[in-house]
């Protein structure tokens, strides 16, 4: 028995040092390489190609919001190119996935024919804040088919948004904010339906003039925020935006032609971030207030109200800021309406407040308990009585 025994365990160890699952053989030291992969020379390739397509200006004197950029200036074939500023290699593959020439000072045209659309492996691209002016939207874009961030914005890029942008289905945010584009409704329509992966789509100022609000339809059911601020949209904006089940931040304002209703059965949002300022909404807010009840950023400058002045405001306690400038409101500050040790912006302006001061009496938010009021109260024209700002 015990010959057996031995014999058993004997096998059992010979079976260990030789099978493919022991740790010594199963990862021969080839798969872990001892440094990263190279750069692929026709990327380097392309991306001096790039570069040298461009100039490159002192960034500050157009964009003073810039800070740390990247920037092209030491690209050069004495180093790796997965070493360069703003470029990201993938450490398998050695492909060139992250592209970020943010606030970089380019300089240029962007043809169709730039070598920047070879490559092809890029899922991050962003040439924001730069001077492309002139520079048309290519079809190459269509190209990046990988493509998860995109952000084009402040970049001077002109003209139609090309079709192709639809095959761009990976896309989780797309930013052309501040460019020269152009929407229309065929081709916003078949972008939007597309891009089914889609949490933030910023559009602030780019041309929808001749887009039907009903081109936004189909969004994407995973999208968190929306801004299509000061786009020239005209006409209803669809209800059921408001019903996307992730939706926490939309900017609609300064849409002066746009309006809109909000849904009366079954809205469950968790919209935290509310901008309708400039619009033809007609803005019911107690019941916006006591629907929303993620609600903490609500922007209604100049804006239509539903009931008079007071007590359209509803309950306001949850909100930490809030714009109502340029309302004509007038009368005392509803103070009582809003929750003080929360606040940390209200927007007043352009309305026609009764200032306490000029009756003698000193301006003062109400106290919180135990101390002084923590907001300070700034007017913007004395003669007129009329309050700017209200900030901690």
């Amino acid at each position: 028995m015990t010959m057996v025994f031995l014999a058993w365990l004997g096998l059992l160890f010979f079976f260990l040092i030789t099978s493919p699952f022991n740790s010594s053989s199963a990862l021969p030291s080839s798969h872990f390489p001892s440094h990263l992969p190279l750069c692929h020379p026709h990327e380097s390739s392309a991306l001096l190609h790039f570069k040298n397509s461009l100039s490159i200006i002192n960034y500050t004197t157009y964009f003073s919001d810039c800070a740390n950029p990247n920037s092209t200036v030491y690209w050069n074939m004495s180093r790796d190119c997965c070493t360069w500023s703003g470029v990201t290699c993938d450490e398998v593959s050695g492909h060139v996935v992250r592209l970020d020439l943010g606030c970089s000072g380019l300089l240029g045209i962007i043809h169709s024919n730039n070598s920047l659309f070879l490559l092809t492996h890029l899922q991050t691209l962003i040439l924001s804040h730069n001077w492309f002016y002139d520079s048309k939207l290519s079809p190459e874009f269509g190209r990046f088919s990988s493509m998860i961030h995109l952000d084009l914005s402040y970049s001077g890029f002109t003209g139609q948004l090309p079709l192709e942008f639809s095959y761009l289905s990976s896309l989780v945010t797309l930013d052309l904010s501040y460019t020269d584009l152009r929407l229309e409704t065929s081709s916003l329509k078949r972008i939007v339906a597309n891009l089914t992966s889609l949490k933030e789509l910023r559009l602030s100022d780019v041309n929808m003039s001749f887009a039907s609000p009903n081109s936004f339809m189909n969004l994407s059911t995973s999208l968190t925020s929306l801004d299509l601020s000061e786009s020239g949209l005209t006409g209803e904006f669809p209800e059921n935006i408001f019903h996307l089940p992730r939706l926490q931040k939309l900017d609609l304002s300064y849409n002066r032609n746009l309006s809109g209703s909000f849904p009366q059965y079954n809205w469950s949002s968790q919209l935290r971030n509310l901008n309708l300022s400039g619009t033809g909404f007609l803005i019911d807010l107690p019941y916006l207030t006591q629907t929303l009840k993620s609600l903490n950023t609500l922007f209604l400058g100049s804006c239509n109200f539903r009931g008079s002045y007071p007590a359209l405001l509803g309950n306001l306690t949850q909100i930490t800021s809030l714009d109502l400038s340029y309302n004509n409101f007038s009368g005392q500050i509803p103070w009582s309406f809003l929750n003080l040790e929360k606040l940390i912006h209200l927007g007043l302006a352009d309305n026609n407040f009764i200032d306490l001061e000029e009756d003698g009496v000193a301006e003062q938010a109400p106290a919180q308990e135990g101390g002084e009021g923590q907001i300070s109260k700034q007017r913007k024209t004395e003669s007129h009585g009329k309050f700017g700002r209200v900030s901690r």
